[in-house]
């Protein structure tokens, strides 16, 4: 005797089936949001009694699957009743039902994370379905649901092509078109606004004495601390490895300060930093401001790191303060008096 999908699970199974047979399936992460698009699909159709006439249930060989007649069982919690009326006189889907098959649609397309894909599973869903004369509407129902679910799959890739997957925040191709608006809307509004480099100091003595994991627990805890000591409008973005940029809209360099001296306050690991803004220095590129922002980095990192070298050099002998940088630690005076 051939089995009967009897629930939400079988049909759900079923789809899948259908779908990997067909190679399109995205695969086993997207069940729970596939069963609950289901759920919510027969709910707006007013009972799955109404939805499905038959389903096609593999037999083990993918390539040839088996048509079992019959309707599946109603969802416990759905409203039993007749077929639905010719569409003409088919009655108005209620909007919470409508809400809950667009929320359900666009969180499962967002975890397929491909419109092509949501697109080719849904064709297989509506191949599931017999749909009778008169019962477009049905049909109608699907297609909503393959927009709301190509919505939320563009809307993942969307942030997946603009989001650091490993700190959350924003990534450089992020930062280069935000940061391009603001300078126009500077431009025209004569408003000011800057840009912070951020260096994360000693990640490759984390990385190469603690481990890989160690030296991301850093990144993301630079991130985490900046996003709690940055206003709501300020930008934060992770340009590659251990450089980030800031956008500040509105803010001069000496209030971009404070609001660096904010993280460290909050307990951000070291960090070095420079910044640039628009009116103070007229770079109406993206590439230059940031170039600006990066000498001003550079030249912050010297002058600390020439501090501690200065103050082990009083009571020495002077040829002792050519050596400032850790790295010249090796260095011999001849080739520093050379420089």
């Amino acid at each position: 005797m051939t089995p009967r999908a009897s629930t939400i699970e079988a049909l759900a199974e079923a789809w899948w089936q259908r779908c990997q047979a067909h190679r399109c399936a995205s695969g086993r992460a997207d069940a729970d949001e596939r069963e609950l698009l289901v759920h919510a699909l027969g709910a707006a159709a007013g009972g799955l009694s109404r939805l499905f006439g038959q389903v096609v249930l593999p037999s083990g060989d993918p390539g040839s699957p088996k048509v079992v007649s019959g309707t599946i069982s109603p969802d416990p919690i759905s409203p039993q009743g007749a077929p639905l009326p010719p569409d003409a006189t088919t009655p108005a889907i209620p909007i919470e039902r409508r809400r809950t098959l667009a929320a359900a649609a666009t969180r499962w397309g967002a975890r397929v994370g491909s419109p092509v894909l949501v697109v080719e599973q849904l064709v297989q869903l509506r191949g599931l379905v017999a749909i009778e004369p008169g019962q477009r509407a049905i049909a109608r129902l699907i297609d909503l649901t393959m927009i709301n679910a190509c919505r939320g799959a563009t809307d993942e890739l969307q942030r997946a092509a603009f989001s650091d997957p490993l700190t959350g925040c924003a990534n450089r191709r992020a930062f280069e078109r935000d940061l391009e608006r603001e300078l126009a809307r500077c431009a025209r509004a004569e408003l000011d606004l800057s840009v912070v480099a951020i260096d994360l100091d000693g990640l490759k003595a984390v990385n190469d004495t603690a481990g890989h994991a160690a030296g991301d627990r850093q990144l993301v805890l630079l991130v985490d601390t900046l996003r709690k000591a940055l206003r709501s409008m300020d930008g934060i973005y992770r340009l590659g490895g251990d450089e980030f940029g800031l956008v500040l809209p509105d803010t001069s360099p000496d209030d971009a300060a404070v609001l660096i001296a904010r993280a460290v306050r909050m307990g951000a690991p070291s960090f070095s930093w420079g910044t640039a803004s628009y009116l103070s220095t007229g770079c109406a590129a993206v590439a230059e401001l940031l170039a600006v922002a990066d000498t001003d980095l550079y030249a912050r990192r010297r002058v600390m790191r020439a501090a501690p070298a200065r103050r082990r050099s009083r009571g020495k002998p002077a040829e002792d303060s050519l050596r400032l940088f850790p790295e010249e630690e090796g260095a011999s005076r001849q080739s520093l008096r050379a420089r």
